[in-house]
């Protein structure tokens, strides 16, 4: 089948990944891929439990996701084509906070039970959301972790004035209800309990998902040995854990990443001065730039194209830094330029305090001799598409074969892993990603469109003002009221639904062309297709084509002869139809 063309009939479809990503973007970009249009619907329709359960089929952590996801989504969001994009994200928010404060239950479904049972080691989203589809499964899962609490680093390096704790809480005990046991204080690796143990114990399967847990050192004089010189992550993981002492009085953050600006920000909540010393300018900033300005507003200070070179120490503590000025000469890697020292430029920043936040990297040291695992050579475990090692029954996934990434790209890695834990188990072969997928075609009515759809304001979240940050860890973000969260659910142009035209008998009037306010319809010669035109096909030929500017106002539904229709492109990718029915390729 063409990737731009629907079948008429049938509830069943076998469409390209271009297809989706063409015409449902946000969807598409979401790593979990998440049925945004259709949570957003039930949103605009004040259907809020119903829209918590879509989210959670294919995201356990919706309530974590909604606080401090950074979205994707909304880059792809189509809106953003002529205005701002959907908040996707707030919205998000809105309906966890609406299921947990007004303590709504939403009991797990029924599975058959399973005899296997699978072993999971690191209780972060990877490991977690493994675990919620494995259960899912009716597999007997037993979640490993090391820490006192589960969450990985939503739990330990997230500030709670971003992600309150009762919320990756929440999220948890959803998972729990469906039976996933998890052992707190339960380290896998020498000297204790090992992989190969797990193995003797019964376990069919085990998913290796401890994440990135180890700052990465500045490598520079100074540093080692040296009272005040820490990393961010321990740094965060304390004061998560209650340590709310001042580090110091005047705090430099060595780093330009999102760890960095939570670790600044927490630092300014506990001292007098805090500021970010960082090698590139702040386009080049990999942090959040929301997150950077809600920095400068609580004041903040940046040292840009800086770079430390000596720690200068007195009696063994930090007195001051060191630092060189530097300049951008051609692109890295990465895309950004490089960063050059500027010869003779040294100069000296007082500080008591150093918290370095330049990446983190992930510590095998518990499998001991890596128990026989290849290793990339950054640092992580090699792994296939599938999450698959050199180990028979071993799988990994996260950040520990990532590196440092995005929860929701972690949730994606978790579905990935269950997947193919799932298919190991069964005996069933694990095949590459596949590049076209089933979707369920529905009927639909077409929605009233509001007349001023296209001037419909973007919806602000309040936030808490800066001055009432100091010195407390309050929620900045309080979410969008409700009334907000509907006006905002209608401006999404549901992309999810896609026109449908019985070609062989539309008698080619031209009314819906001419009706449409966008262009999306356009009848044509079939001599004269044009490319940027999606064909309608019939036996008879290309006789009517639409872009992809499609708005479902639904002016063109007042068809004389009633050939045209809306079909809801419903695409599950961890649906248990996906595994099950045989896909080919015509």
């Amino acid at each position: 089948m063409s990737q731009s063309t629907l079948p008429k009939k049938g509830i069943r479809a076998l469409l390209d990944l271009d297809w989706l990503q063409k015409n449902i973007r946000c969807q598409h970009r979401c790593p979990a891929h998440m049925d945004v249009p259709g949570y957003i619907r039930l949103i605009s329709q004040g259907k809020y439990e119903e829209s918590y359960k879509l989210m959670r089929e294919t995201n356990p952590f919706p309530a974590v996701c909604g606080y401090v996801c950074p979205h994707p989504c909304e880059s792809k969001c189509k809106r953003g084509d002529f205005d701002r994009p959907v908040a996707i994200d707030a919205l998000k928010r809105f309906v966890t906070d609406h299921i947990f404060k007004n303590k709504i239950k939403v009991p797990p479904q029924k599975v058959i039970q399973r005899a296997e049972k699978v072993a999971i080691i690191g209780a972060g989203p990877a490991g977690l959301t493994a675990a919620n589809d494995l259960a899912g499964m009716g597999y007997t899962v037993t979640v490993f972790e090391k820490e006192s609490q589960p969450g990985g680093m939503m739990m330990w390096a997230i500030p709670s004035y971003r992600l309150p704790r009762e919320q990756i809480m929440f999220d948890i005990s959803q998972i729990v209800a469906r039976g996933v046991e998890i052992k707190t204080n339960n380290p896998i690796g020498s000297p204790g309990k090992t992989i190969q143990d797990l193995f003797q114990e019964g376990y069919k399967a085990v998913f290796i998902a401890v994440g990135a847990q180890k700052g990465k050192k500045l490598e520079i004089p100074g540093e080692d040995g040296t009272q005040g010189v820490m990393d961010c992550l321990e740094f965060l993981k304390n004061v998560n854990d209650g340590d709310i002492r001042s580090p110091g009085e005047k705090v430099a953050v060595i780093g330009g990443g999102n760890s960095a600006i939570d670790a600044v920000r927490t630092a300014k909540r506990l001292c007098q001065d805090a500021f970010i010393v960082y090698r590139r300018t702040r386009e080049e900033m990999p942090a959040l730039p929301w997150e950077i300005e809600e920095a400068e507003h609580e004041g903040v200070q940046f040292h840009f194209l800086s770079a430390p070179i000596r720690i200068i120490t007195e009696n063994g503590k930090v007195k001051a830094l060191e630092c060189i000025k530097m300049r951008l000469g051609k692109p890295d890697s990465s895309g950004r330029r490089r960063p050059e020292p500027v010869p003779q430029s040294e100069f000296i920043l007082e500080t008591d305090c150093i918290i370095t936040a330049i990446s983190q990297e992930t510590d095998l040291k518990f499998l001991g001799d890596n128990y026989g695992l290849d290793v990339t050579k950054w640092g992580t475990i090699s792994v296939d598409d599938n999450l698959v090692t050199n180990k028979a029954g071993v799988f990994a996934g996260g950040d520990v074969t990532l590196g440092p990434s995005t929860i929701i790209e972690c949730i994606a890695q978790g579905h990935t892993a269950a997947q193919s834990i799932d298919k190991y188990i069964r005996g069933e072969e694990i095949q590459k990603p596949k590049k076209k997928v089933w979707v369920t075609l529905l009927d639909n009515e077409f929605d009233e469109r509001e007349g001023n759809y296209d001037a419909m304001p973007r919806q602000q979240m309040e936030l808490l003002p800066a001055e009432k940050r100091e010195g407390t860890f309050d929620l900045v973000e309080l979410g969008l009221t409700e009334s907000q969260a509907k006006e905002e659910a209608l401006r999404c142009l549901k992309c999810d639904l896609s026109i449908n035209v019985e070609t062989n008998e539309c008698i080619l009037c031209g009314r819906c062309s001419m009706v449409c306010p966008v262009g999306a319809l356009k009848q044509v010669d079939v001599s004269n297709e044009g490319k940027e035109y999606r064909p309608f096909v019939s036996e008879d030929g290309i006789v009517l084509k639409y872009t992809d500017v499609c708005i479902r106002c639904g002016n063109c539904k007042d068809c004389p002869v009633n050939v045209i229709t809306l079909k809801r492109v419903l695409w599950k990718p961890n649906d248990e139809i996906n595994k099950t029915m045989e896909e080919t390729e015509e």
